[in-house]
């Protein structure tokens, strides 16, 4: 994309220019693949943590706060809001369940806290999770949960992988809510004892 302002190549997909130093803000509403220049295909769960940091950094470059500050308080602004929102981008598609959840609501699907799981034997595991590690004695015995826990988060991975890539919503929808309350009982066991 160019410069609305001088014409000129722009560094990144936001409308910041090095060289005529144009900023200006865009609406929230942005595709956060677009803002990072991420690749959706063949498949947006897929995503690569060291080129999402790279494209995160290179346009921290241009868009920092810092970078506007000689420009005067109406870009410095600006630059804040812009920055804020390829944070926001970034912090969403690094992590797997916000990942999921965010290509769900782009489906016009949301994954609420309120979900409920529907899978009587999910609820048994995180329960017995649960226990497990009000009952732990040792650190070994948090850190035995975590590993088994993380089986489970990995293969629940593998899964949403396979539902977002064939376009199965609902399946990735009921594999969100597994992925979030396994991503609980993992910081609870990390956190252990409370």
């Amino acid at each position: 994309s160019v410069c609305p302002s001088c014409g000129s190549p722009l560094p990144t997909p936001l409308p910041a220019c090095p060289k005529c130093f144009h900023i200006e803000r865009m609406p929230n509403e942005q595709d956060f693949y677009q803002i990072l220049d991420t690749p959706t295909a063949p498949n947006p769960f897929i995503v690569d943590p060291a080129s999402l940091k790279n494209s995160f950094r290179n346009i921290q470059r241009y868009i920092h706060p810092d970078v506007w500050t000689p420009q005067g308080e109406g870009k410095v602004n600006a630059a804040r809001d812009l920055s804020s929102l390829v944070n926001k981008a970034y912090n969403t598609l690094l992590q797997p369940v916000s990942r999921v959840q965010y290509i769900l609501q782009q489906h016009g699907i949301n994954v609420s806290e309120t979900d409920q799981l529907d899978d009587k034997e999910l609820i048994l595991e995180v329960m017995e999770a649960r226990e497990a590690l009000e009952d732990a004695a040792s650190e070994e015995d948090a850190q035995a949960i975590r590993e088994q826990n993380y089986e489970k988060f990995s293969s629940t991975l593998q899964q949403i992988e396979t539902l977002v890539g064939s376009q199965d919503w609902e399946g990735a929808r009921r594999a969100a809510v597994r992925l979030k309350y396994l991503q609980g009982i993992d910081e609870a066991a990390k956190s252990w004892p409370h």
